[in-house]
């Protein structure tokens, strides 16, 4: 018999077919999943996250999968934390979005961890294979907006939070390098670095005297 991981893929990998990510390209939906299962892995999920991880998006994308038929073919765990990932399509985006923030801190640790495997995933996406035609506002609106249902998910792993942390700043530069001005990306640059500093435990004082030292740095190599 297939262990539960396994049949949990094919079965996403079915269910997903010939569906293609929104990104300039437009890479097979698959891709995606795999990324979530496999950052759910490598933050030490229970082989019933990794499951639902692959699961993450069947009920609410391919039709007519239901939360019955998952709890028959993967058990009630499963699918229950599939349950709590799964948005009401029939409500406007703007209002899933406003639950998205609202139910995160309701969210159990499992579908938390999955969550944030999934942000983690699609801001990545803004910076390698972004919406085309989104402006730079709209992506930068899209990370702040994740950063925000993150947020208010439950703690789980430092390392989660750190590899979305990271891939947010990498979106954000990213956005700016391809649509913003040149002074706009410096200046995002050094907020990212100051951040990632502050991230890394450092204080104010010593973060604001690095850049200082960085800035004094750049002029001399100016001149």
């Amino acid at each position: 018999m297939l262990d539960l991981i396994t049949r949990a893929e094919r079965f996403a990998r079915l269910r997903h077919a010939d569906q293609f990510r929104k990104g300039k390209t437009k890479e097979p939906y698959t891709v995606h999943l795999e990324e979530v299962a496999s950052l759910v892995k490598k933050w030490r999920g229970s082989n019933e996250t990794i499951a639902a991880a692959w699961l993450h998006d069947t009920v609410e994308d391919c039709p007519p999968t239901s939360i019955e038929e998952l709890k028959l073919q993967f058990g009630t765990k499963v699918a229950g934390y599939v349950e709590e990932l799964t948005d009401d399509k029939s409500l406007e985006k703007e209002k899933r979005k406003l639950l998205q923030i609202s139910n995160a801190s309701k969210k159990t640790p499992e579908a938390a961890l999955i969550k944030l495997a999934d942000k983690s995933s699609n801001v990545l996406s803004i910076a390698n294979s972004p919406p085309l035609g989104w402006s730079l506002q709209r992506r930068l609106e899209y990370i702040k907006w994740a950063r925000t249902v993150v947020g208010e998910l439950p703690r789980v792993i430092s390392l989660a939070y750190n590899e979305f942390e990271n891939r947010c700043d990498i979106a954000e530069l990213q956005s700016y390098i391809e649509l913003g001005s040149l002074r706009q990306a410096q200046n995002a640059s050094l907020t990212i670095m100051e951040r990632k500093a502050l991230r890394a435990g450092a204080s104010q004082e010593q973060t604001d005297k690095f850049l200082r030292n960085l800035l004094q740095d750049s002029f001399k190599l100016d001149k």
